[in-house]
C-alpha cells in the first residue's frame, strides 16, 4: 500500500512495479478460491494450497487489505483481473465473515473441509480483524463504478444509484445478482453530450447479451473486457444485460483432484450440519480470549469430503434445487450446495476430493 501511494504521489521509480509483482504472486500463487490467503496469517510455500486446508486459512486482514491494494492497481492499469478478484473476494469472503445473528465476525475463513465459521464476542474476543471487519462491509457501495473523463465503467453487479454530477448523469441499477445473471440500468437524468457505458463482460460467463431500449445491440463482447455503448442518452433509457451463469470446478494449484465448486463468481460450499458443535460454539471461547489460532473443530469422522463428479459435464451430477436460489445438489451423495457467505451456525465443506 504504501509503495503504491509513492507511485501516486511522486510517479517515479518502481514503486508500481513492485506493488503490482506483489499481487501478482499473491492472486496466483497463494489465493484460495474464496479470494483469501494464507495459513496463521503467513504465506507458505507457493501454489501449495492443497497441503494449506486448514481451520486457519484466510485471515480476513489479509483480504482487506489486499481489496484495498486491488482499488488503487486498477486505476492504475484499468485491467480486467483487478475486478474479477475484487468480486470473488467480496462475495465469497467479506460477505460471509459476518454473523446475521449477531453481528459478530470471524477472523479466518477456514478452509478444512467439515470446520465451520468462528465469530468474535461483543466484549472478549475484540480482534484486529473485528476493527476491519466490520468496516468491510461499507465495502458494498465501493468499485461498482469508475470513470475517465468520456465515460462511466460498471464493474460490480450491485443494486445502486450512481450520480455523477459533473456530467449530469444518474443512473439506477436494479439487480438480484447473484441469484440472477441479470441487471438493468435505467437512465434518470442524461447529459446533452455523448458518453459512454462500458460494461464489464465477467470472465466466468461464456456470453453476454445486451439490450437497449428492448433491442439487442450489436457491440462487442469478448469474456474479461468491457463492452461499450456510447450515445447522447435520454431520461428513461433502460439498458439490460445478461450473463448466463454456470457451473464449474475449480483445482488447487498443485492438485488437480481437489476442487472446489462456483456457480458464475459464487462458491458453493456442501452443508454439513452442526453434529459435534457444542456451545459456545460457532462463537469464540470468551474465557480464552484469542482462540482464534488454538480453536478445536472437532470435526466429525463422518463429514462427507469426497464427490463423484463428470467433469466434462457437470449437470450430470450436480442439480439446481427448483424455486430455491443458488441451491443445488451433488445427486449421488445427496449434498446441499450453497453459496459459502449464505452458510451459517453449521459446518461446511469448499474443497472436494474427487472420487
Amino acid at each position: 500500500m504504501g509503495l503504491t501511494r509513492n507511485y501516486e504521489l511522486d510517479g517515479l521509480g518502481d514503486s508500481d512495479t513492485i506493488a503490482k509483482f506483489f499481487w501478482d504472486t499473491v492472486i496466483e500463487h497463494h489465493t484460495f478460491a474464496t479470494g483469501s490467503n494464507s495459513d496463521k496469517e503467513h504465506f507458505f510455500k507457493p501454489d501449495e494450497l492443497s497441503k494449506h486446508l486448514t481451520g486457519y486459512t484466510g485471515e480476513t486482514c489479509n483480504v482487506y487489505n489486499m481489496l484495498k491494494l486491488t482499488k488503487h492497481l486498477f486505476t492504475h492499469t484499468r485491467e480486467m483481473k483487478y475486478i474479477e478478484y475484487y468480486e470473488k473476494a467480496l462475495f465469497n469472503h467479506i460477505l460471509g465473515q459476518q454473523d446475521p445473528a449477531t453481528g459478530m465476525v470471524s477472523y479466518f475463513l477456514p478452509m478444512l473441509a467439515g470446520a465451520h465459521k468462528v465469530y468474535s464476542t461483543p466484549e472478549n474476543s475484540f480482534w484486529c480483524c473485528v476493527g476491519s471487519g466490520f468496516e468491510n462491509h461499507a465495502k458494498y457501495g465501493e468499485s461498482i463504478y469508475y470513470h475517465d473523463d468520456n465515460g462511466v465503467f460498471i464493474n460490480l453487479f450491485i443494486a445502486s444509484q450512481l450520480n455523477w454530477k459533473e456530467k449530469g448523469l444518474t443512473l439506477q441499477q436494479e439487480t438480484s445478482f447473484p441469484a440472477s445473471g441479470q441487471t438493468r440500468f435505467i437512465i434518470t437524468t442524461a447529459p446533452t453530450q455523448p458518453l459512454a457505458l462500458h460494461f464489464r463482460f465477467p470472465s466466468w460467463a461464456k456470453s453476454m447479451s445486451v439490450l437497449l431500449n428492448g433491442k439487442p445491440q450489436k457491440i462487442k463482447t469478448s469474456a474479461g473486457s468491457y463492452s461499450t455503448l456510447s450515445r447522447i442518452w435520454k431520461p428513461n433509457d433502460i439498458v439490460e444485460i445478461s450473463f448466463p451463469m454456470e457451473l464449474q470446478l475449480k483445482a488447487t494449484n498443485d492438485n488437480s483432484s481437489k476442487v472446489s465448486i462456483t456457480y458464475g463468481p459464487i462458491v458453493l460450499a456442501g452443508k454439513q450440519g452442526s453434529v459435534q458443535m457444542e456451545s459456545p460454539a460457532p462463537y469464540s471461547d470468551p474465557n480464552k480470549y484469542n482462540d482464534y489460532y488454538t480453536y478445536q473443530y472437532n470435526v466429525p469422522a463422518n463429514i462427507v469430503t469426497k464427490l463423484d463428479i463428470n467433469n466434462q459435464n457437470i449437470a450430470e451430477s450436480i442439480e439446481a434445487m427448483a424455486d430455491q436460489p443458488l441451491t443445488f445438489k451433488a445427486k449421488k451423495e445427496g449434498i446441499i450446495l450453497q453459496p459459502l457467505y449464505n452458510i451459517h451456525h453449521e459446518r461446511y465443506v469448499v474443497y472436494w476430493d474427487l472420487k
